[in-house]
Parts: C-alpha cells; structure tokens; sequence
C-alpha cells in the first residue's frame, strides 16, 4: 500500500509540475505576445527568427541613414540653390559695370558689392548639418572655407576631395553632398570659383571694362557648375527617397514573417492558459482527496 501511494504521490507531483508549467508558459506568452523567446521553445523557429532579427536591424539602420542622408543632402542642395541667386546677381554686376557709361566710382561700388557676395557665398559654402560642415569632405569637423588673402581666390580650402555619403544598402551609397574641391575646383575649364570673383573684384576696382567684361563668361560657367552640382545631389534625393520607400517595405515584409514565425496567438494562448489552471486545480483537488483518504486510513 505505502508502494502504491509513493508511485501515485509522485504521480501528481509530476502532474503539477507539468500543469504549472504549462500556465507559466501560457502566462509569459499573454504578457510578452510571443510565443517563441528561447531555443527550447521551437528550435527552428528561434533560429530563423535570430536571422530576421539581425536583417531587420541591419535594414533599421540603413533607413536611419537613408533618413539622415535626405536631411543632409537637401540642405546641401539649398545651399547650392542659393549660390545660384548670388552668382546670378555677381554676373548681374558684372555685366552692368562691363558697360562703358560706368566710371570708376560706379565699379568700386560694384566691387565693394561683390566683396559682399562673396562673403555670402563663403557662408553658404560653409552650411552645416547636426554640426557637419556639408562641403568640407571628410574634414566635416571644421569649417571648409575661410578669407585668407594669401591664398588662391583670397579663400583659403580646409575641404578634401571625399564627399559626404551614407550607406543605404548592401554595397550601396549614395553621396550626400558635393566636396569642397569639387564645390570650387570643379571641371568648368573656366577656374577656380573664389579665383574668378577676386579677378572680378580687381577688374571692377582698377576700373577695368575689358577685363570685366572677360569675367562675365568665367562667371557663368561657373554657375553652370553650381547648378550641375545642384542637380546631381537632386538626383540623389530621388535615389534616396526610393531607397527608403523599399527598405519600407522590406521591414514590413521581414517583420511579418518573424512575427509568424514568433508571436503568439493571444486568444489561444489564454484559453491554454485557463485549461491549464483547471488542469492544476483539479490535481490540487484529488490529491487533497488522496490526503484526506490515507489520514482516515492511518487514523483507523
């Protein structure tokens, strides 16, 4: 008799053991929604959700970086947008002062004015983004372009040939703005930028016609420059803003499938849970019986 009550006590321990298990599990999945967290809960599907989980990462930052990118390449374009409405007013001037019923005190005006437009153009050249200098290359910590009257154009080139970029896929990139040596030095056949207004100013100041009037061609087809420049990182938006819109839709694809693989069914997972919970009150209840049984049988 002491046999067959061990064997059944250990019996229902097992039971409980079982049964609470089974509400601790059901439980977790109702707080967390997830029906797989461990390898022992399904091996396969942990494994492959692991790899959905380290793909969804990956494409989460590539559209952070998408995201930034956008930023710092339209801030970029507005700036060259905005070069545009100085060099236009600076060929403007030139071509106004290139006229031979200006004298010299017209030109120095023009060339004071200038001055002033080349200042400005240096501030646009030196726009910044979350505290990056957008046309100083990889130099991005430090402003690109400063007045230096020893140096080419009066301006002095703190910038490098490396543009901005950022990863928005595998082995794709996409450059977010333009260097500072493309920016001034770029394939114009016409000079450097800064180098062309400086001989504008002096031509306006030794009140120089023919010489302004050679100005006015340089001018222009370093705005020509500007605008090529603006239109290229405009092309990059568009590559971008396409690039967000897949990563989009490649999260929602991926996240649909971890979830299948992962998450529980909420519903089901508290009906399990309740079965489970009668299940264990029921063991309690018999073996509350089985106690009261053998206790009469000892008392006898």
């Amino acid at each position: 008799m002491k046999i067959t009550e061990t064997i059944a006590t250990s019996a229902f321990r097992e039971q409980m053991r079982s049964t609470r298990s089974e509400m601790v599990k059901y439980n977790d999945q109702i707080a967390t929604g997830k029906r797989v967290t461990k390898a022992s809960d399904d091996s396969m599907a942990f494994t492959s959700g692991k790899g959905f989980e380290d793909l969804i990462r990956r494409n989460e930052q590539y559209q952070l970086n998408a995201s930034n990118g956008l930023f710092q390449a339209r801030t970029s374009q507005q700036a060259l947008d905005d070069m545009q409405d100085v060099l236009i007013s600076i060929k403007t001037l030139a071509t106004s002062a290139a006229n031979d019923n200006k004298n010299a005190g017209d030109r120095m005006d023009a060339a004071r004015e200038v001055e002033s437009m080349r200042d400005e153009l240096i501030g646009l050249a030196n726009v910044q983004f979350n505290d990056l200098y957008l046309f100083g290359g990889t130099n991005s910590d430090v402003p690109p372009f400063t007045l230096d009257d020893t140096e080419l154009g009066g301006v002095a080139d703190n910038s490098n040939e490396t543009a901005l970029k950022v990863s928005v896929g595998e082995g794709s990139t996409i450059e977010t703005s333009v260097s500072g040596v493309e920016l001034r030095e770029g394939a114009t056949g016409n000079g450097d930028l800064f180098e062309v207004i400086e001989q504008t100013i002096r031509a306006m100041e030794n009140n120089d016609g023919s010489e302004i009037s050679n100005s006015i061609d340089k001018l222009a087809g370093n705005l020509d420059h500007i605008v090529n420049l603006s239109t290229k990182i405009a092309n990059g938006v568009n590559r971008m803003e396409f690039a967000n819109e897949k990563i989009d839709s490649t999260l929602m694809d991926q996240n649909s499938e971890l979830g299948r693989l992962t998450d529980a069914d909420v519903v089901e997972s508290m009906m399990n849970f309740q079965s489970a919970q009668t299940s264990y009150e029921t063991v309690l209840a018999v073996q509350s019986k089985m106690m009261q049984t053998s206790l009469l049988n000892f008392l006898r």
